[in-house]
C-alpha cells in the first residue's frame, strides 16, 4: 500500500513538473519569431538558403542577399538585388528582384507569382497582407 501511495505521489509530481515545463516553453516562443514545432522561422537567416537556391536556379553564379523580408500567414516575400557573385563593388550589381515563398514545415518553397497571385487579391493564394508588395509590384 505504501509503495502504491509513493508511486502515485511520484507520478503526480512528474505530471505537475511536465505541465510547468511545457507551459513555460510555449509562452517563451509565442513572443519570439513565428515558429511552431518543426516549422521554420520567417527571418532573413532562415529564408536566405531558399533565396540562394532560387537565385542560382536563374543562373549558377547568381546571388541575392535579402534587403527586405515581409512575412504573413506562412508566406514570405524576399526582396533584394539579384546579380552575379563576382560583381565588382563599384560596378553594376544586378537587378532588383523579389521571390515569393510558402512555408512547408521546415522549408521555404519558392512559388511562381503568376500562379499564386491570381488575377486579383480575391482569388490569390498569397495573403492579403503581402498581396500588394508581392503581386502588384513584381
Amino acid at each position: 500500500m505504501r509503495k502504491a501511495l509513493a508511486l502515485s505521489a511520484a507520478f503526480a509530481l512528474a505530471g505537475v513538473t511536465l505541465v510547468g515545463c511545457s507551459s513555460s516553453d510555449s509562452d517563451s516562443t509565442s513572443s519570439e519569431s513565428p515558429m511552431v514545432g518543426g516549422m521554420t522561422e520567417c527571418t532573413k537567416e532562415a529564408v536566405q538558403p531558399a533565396v540562394d537556391q532560387a537565385a542560382q536556379a536563374l543562373g549558377a553564379e547568381n546571388q541575392m542577399p535579402i534587403d527586405d523580408l515581409m512575412c504573413a500567414d506562412g508566406w514570405a516575400l524576399a526582396v533584394g538585388v539579384l546579380g552575379p557573385k563576382d560583381a565588382p563593388a563599384d560596378g553594376p550589381q544586378g537587378a532588383p528582384t523579389a521571390f515569393i515563398f510558402q512555408q512547408e514545415g521546415q522549408f521555404w518553397i519558392p512559388k511562381d507569382a503568376a500562379q499564386v497571385c491570381g488575377t486579383s487579391e480575391s482569388d490569390a493564394e498569397v495573403p492579403a497582407d503581402l498581396y500588394t508588395a508581392a503581386c502588384e509590384t513584381i
